[in-house]
């Protein structure tokens, strides 16, 4: 069965990152926001930025697992956050959400000393933020979330984190990139057309104010 646009990109990220980090794949959230940005940005002619801040995902029996350390983006040794993906033009009137680690959510939970307790997650969201993003300030998020939802809050120094990886890892991530658009490209069906402009254009690493 062929995958649609949004699926294939969303494969052709993880294939490629757990081609180079088969261990520590679930932990590179971060590598999914930037390369899975790079290669929507190339696919689709737009512009999609990689998100560092805190999140909550609902892992069912009345548990969240908080990543909400916002310290940790000091911190050499890391702690808990969470990176994403955010539409940065204005193409559509709703900022898009796509989170590419969604699949992971049931092992990094277990991983991390929670007993995952719904169904297995989506392969990956990705939507208008109002449809994905559960609203609530930090000290009121609920206690359960509808399928297919997430807590994300972008910080200050998420961003600033975030822009720091870019400039420090510029040529691995334009190289996963490139084998991401490589895989991409091979998936496609021999006829189509749907990289004939985008695919001579540079890989992007936007970055927007918070």
């Amino acid at each position: 069965m062929a995958l649609s646009v949004r699926a294939l990109i969303a494969h052709c990220v993880n294939q490629v990152i757990r081609q180079y980090y088969p261990e520590q794949y679930c932990s590179l959230c971060h590598v999914y926001a930037v390369i899975g940005s790079n290669l929507a940005s190339i696919v689709l002619g737009r512009v999609y930025r990689p998100v560092a801040g805190l999140a909550a995902v609902d892992c069912g029996g009345g548990q969240l697992m908080r990543m909400m350390d916002n310290s940790a983006f000091a911190n050499p040794a890391g702690g808990s956050y969470h990176c994403w993906i955010e539409s940065a033009d204005d193409l559509i009137a709703e900022c898009e959400v796509i989170d590419l680690t969604f699949r992971h959510n049931h092992v990094y939970a277990v991983k991390n000393g929670y007993g995952w307790q719904r169904e297995l997650p989506p392969d990956f969201l990705w939507g208008p933020r109002s449809s994905i993003v559960v609203q609530a300030p930090p000290d009121a998020i609920p206690s359960a979330f509808p399928d297919g939802t997430v807590w994300l809050h972008e910080t200050d120094e998420g961003w600033q984190w975030m822009t720091q990886q870019l400039l420090a890892h510029q040529n691995a991530f334009v190289a996963l990139t490139a084998e991401a658009l490589k895989l991409f490209q091979a998936s496609l069906p021999p006829q189509s057309t749907l990289l004939a402009q985008q695919a001579s254009a540079p890989a992007t690493m936007a970055m927007a104010e918070p």
